[in-house]
């Protein structure tokens, strides 16, 4: 029956590859090769030439066996690096499959987005005002953009109505303030203006976080299949 030993270097080989196993088996023997002679050299120092035959026949069987034991690590390891990778790549696509016209509707179910204790946000009236505006074609394009979106809660906190939000006239102008081409994340935050396609709005980082002229970025980084997602407290004005 095989050894448990030569059932890893099987399981070794067949995860990653004959080339590769063989490859992390010189790369790990060597290396331990090195250390092993370098310790007879300093240990033994000038022994008999028939002391220095058995010393290295016994080398050789000892490390055969701890090469064998190294390849199947290293392939195995990496094998399963490869399939966490695998995970992660698959959770990260379907967390991320929408377009902002996609991910906007999405107030409930496993697309909706939960800002803080108070629940999933709805965009309602960001979205009336995009569909009025003429936007939401630019936002079905590959991007990357990025979207400062303020979620009903904000506008209400702003004193507009979804009314006041249509009849507004400069209303292209300011849902033109909250998309930037590109993509910016969290880590990019800083004290800086931003060119949005609506003009120049002043990024700031103070004690309530992260303001975009006077809106607090409530929920950072929602990934978007074509872009980026920032949630406000407030709405960006002139």
């Amino acid at each position: 029956m095989p050894s448990k030993m030569s059932g890893l270097v099987l399981a070794g080989i067949a995860a990653y590859g004959t080339s590769t196993v063989y490859t992390a088996f010189t790369a790990v023997g060597g290396g331990l090769a090195g250390l092993s002679t370098g310790r007879s050299v300093s240990n033994r120092g000038s022994s008999s030439s028939q002391q220095s035959s058995r010393s290295e026949a016994s080398f050789g069987t000892s490390t055969t066996g701890v090469c064998v034991l190294g390849a199947a690590a290293a392939a195995l390891g990496v094998a399963a690096g490869r399939r966490s990778a695998g995970r992660q790549g698959e959770v990260s696509r379907a967390a991320n499959p929408r377009k902002f016209n996609e991910q906007l509707p999405c107030s409930s179910g496993p697309f909706s987005v939960t800002v803080g204790k108070a629940g999933p946000s709805s965009f309602s009236i960001l979205i009336a005002g995009l569909e009025k505006a003429g936007l939401t074609s630019a936002l079905d394009g590959d991007g990357p953009f990025t979207l400062f979106a303020p979620d009903d809660k904000a506008f209400e906190a702003a004193g507009l109505t979804a009314e006041a939000v249509l009849a507004h006239p400069d209303l292209v102008t300011i849902l033109k303030m909250h998309v930037l081409p590109g993509a910016i994340v969290a880590k990019g935050f800083k004290n800086q203006t931003v060119e949005t396609l609506g003009g120049p709005v002043t990024m700031r980082k103070g004690v309530k976080g992260v303001m975009m002229n006077k809106a607090v970025i409530n929920k950072a980084d929602v990934e978007i299949a074509n872009g980026i997602m920032h949630i406000l407290g407030g709405v960006i004005l002139p």
